[in-house]
């Protein structure tokens, strides 16, 4: 599963998402999910890419919970999925070209996003809601996976 970098605006640089930490294999693993999506947007992209796309989404660490948000203008609820499958969440739908010819026309065809659920997150008490083409999906922290701190004894295994 390709895990997203957060981007910054104004050209400033790429920051991690919040559960990478400094894990070298985790690094490895972001970097190769970004070549990937460079990939099928290069190779695939010229007359799969109005077809075929991935909307925006960022990424928050709330404290008692992640947020998910994804940008989905114009797509009604019926037709968004969001699945939880072991420690991924997908979002997917698809959506048909409406406009008339030579009218604005929004990005039409299968959308998908993925993303790894940090361990912590309890998996029963997911929620989602689209509102004014924005789809919010809060998971909840349950808690379990709390850092603390052991204390170290003499002879204490």
């Amino acid at each position: 599963m390709n895990d997203p970098i957060e981007r910054s605006s104004a050209g400033g640089t790429a920051r991690q998402a919040w559960w990478s930490g400094q894990d070298p294999a985790v690094q490895l693993q972001l970097l190769w999910g970004e070549v990937s999506r460079l990939f099928d947007r290069t190779v695939l992209g010229t007359a799969d890419s109005a077809r075929h796309w991935m909307p925006l989404v960022e990424e928050e660490d709330r404290g008692d919970a992640y947020i998910v948000r994804a940008e989905l203008p114009g797509i009604p609820q019926e037709l968004v999925r969001v699945e939880l499958d072991g420690d991924e969440l997908h979002i997917s739908g698809s959506t048909e070209e409406s406009a008339p010819e030579g009218m604005l026309r929004r990005r039409v065809g299968a959308f998908s996003y993925g993303v790894r659920v940090p361990g912590d997150a309890d998996a029963e008490g997911i929620r989602a809601g689209l509102s004014h083409g924005v789809l919010t999906v809060l998971l909840p922290k349950s808690g379990k996976s709390a850092r603390r701190r052991i204390d170290v004894g003499v002879n204490a295994v």
